[in-house]
């Protein structure tokens, strides 16, 4: 068929049993080579695993730069019982002096930035705390691919996942099931 195995970056392996006994390269893009001819620095990057036991992989020819990133209001916010008293402290102390769409807009400005520090700050400690479990995940799935892992290297590692599982399961779920139900109302746009 004429395909190629183009260059994988990242990780050794893309699939691992949870039991941390077996591990193998299951996963890949094979390109044919008119697909080369248009993207030639195309890759794969294998990108760290987390709850299932499949390491993603991304296929990338070249990065694109889209600008900021528009701001978002996250629903999950309003769970904080700090958040309402924050909104308010803030809108309150802004001094903004001029018409009053001009004081709107500054100061929806102002909100926004200290929003995203207060989301950094609350909200910011599940992402840390999932990139820190992650990293164990990753030096041990490191260490596994290098030299095995001993015993109690797999029950560190079973434990570390369930850690995972359940940080999933409290705030990232949610953040997800936002984020896809806004990407379903854009696609339900475009359908109709």
């Amino acid at each position: 068929m004429e395909m190629v195995d183009i260059p994988c970056i990242g990780r050794k392996y893309t699939w691992y049993r949870p039991n941390g006994k077996a591990k193998s390269r299951l996963d890949k893009f094979f390109m044919s080579f008119e697909w080369l001819q248009h993207w030639p620095s195309s890759k794969q990057y294998v990108a760290k695993r987390q709850i299932s036991d499949h390491c993603a992989i991304v296929l990338k020819s070249n990065v694109a730069d889209w600008g900021p990133k528009p701001f978002r209001f996250l629903d999950i916010w309003q769970e904080d019982k700090e958040f309402v008293n924050f909104v308010k402290s803030k809108w309150e102390s802004y001094l903004v002096q001029g018409n009053k769409i001009l004081v709107l807009k500054e100061k929806l400005k102002m909100l926004k930035s200290d929003l995203k520090g207060w989301n950094k700050d609350v909200f910011g400690y599940t992402d840390k705390l999932k990139l820190e479990i992650l990293r164990k995940i990753q030096v041990l799935d490191s260490r596994d691919d290098e030299e095995g892992l001993n015993e109690n290297m797999i029950i560190e590692r079973r434990e570390l996942l369930s850690q995972l599982q359940v940080l999933k399961n409290e705030r990232i779920e949610s953040l997800l099931q936002q984020k896809s139900r806004a990407l379903w109302i854009k696609q339900g746009d475009l359908n109709s």
